[in-house]
This record gives structure tokens, C-alpha cells and sequence, in this order.
């Protein structure tokens, strides 16, 4: 599953017939809430943690203020500093299950949208 969660992302990245999770965007800021912060970025990824409100809308405006206009660009969020890498991986390949497994999921800038990262129980 892990490696069927990266191949998805990173098609919805570059491919236009795939579909995810949509959120509804009624909030056009690129301010950063200020229950997230960014740890680190690189020229795709953003390594981001948010502390409060952890809904769709609060994940697509830190996602859209980690991004800013870079493009390709994923936005990945953590619960806290401990789950998050403290570095950002030259890309999503980068990320090792157990860091997919425990993020929220992420923001994919091209699409405009917020894929979650469900966990199996």
C-alpha cells in the first residue's frame, strides 16, 4: 500500500485523469494558520506540522502558503515535530513508510487539493 500511496501522488502531480479527494476551497489566503508551521523545504517537498485544527480547510491553506508558486510541489503534514522529518526529501520517494503512515496526508499543489492519508485498523 505504502508504495500504491506515493505512485498516486505522484501521479496526481503529473497525470490529469486521475481523481482524489477533493476539498472545497472557500478560503483563497496563503497565510500560514498559525497552528502549522514548515520545518523544511525542498524544490518539491514541504515538511509541515500542524498542532491545532486539523481539518481539510486548515491543511489546504498551510498547504497553499508551504507551496507558495512552486510547482510541482507537496505539502505533507505531521501531528507534531517527533512524527515530522526534520528534512525534506528530495522528493515523495524520499519519505519512508513510516512517515507516510503517520502524516495526515498531502496537499498537491497542482491540483488544488488535500489527499488524506487513511489508516487501516
Amino acid at each position: 500500500m505504502f508504495r500504491y500511496v506515493l505512485a498516486a501522488v505522484a501521479g496526481l502531480m503529473t497525470a490529469p485523469g486521475l481523481q482524489a479527494q477533493e476539498v472545497a476551497q472557500q478560503t483563497v489566503s496563503d497565510e500560514m494558520p498559525p497552528q502549522c508551521a514548515v520545518v523544511d523545504n525542498s524544490r518539491i517537498v514541504s515538511v509541515v506540522v500542524c498542532e491545532g485544527p486539523r481539518d481539510e480547510a486548515a491543511f489546504a491553506e498551510a498547504g497553499r502558503a508551504a507551496c507558495g508558486a512552486r510547482r510541482p510541489c507537496g505539502a505533507w503534514f505531521w501531528p507534531s515535530r517527533e512524527a515530522a522529518p526534520e528534512t525534506a526529501p528530495a522528493n515523495h520517494d524520499g519519505l519512508s513508510q513510516a512517515q507516510v503512515v503517520s502524516s495526515y496526508g498531502v496537499w498537491v499543489a497542482e491540483r488544488g487539493l488535500f489527499v488524506r492519508i487513511e489508516r487501516a485498523e
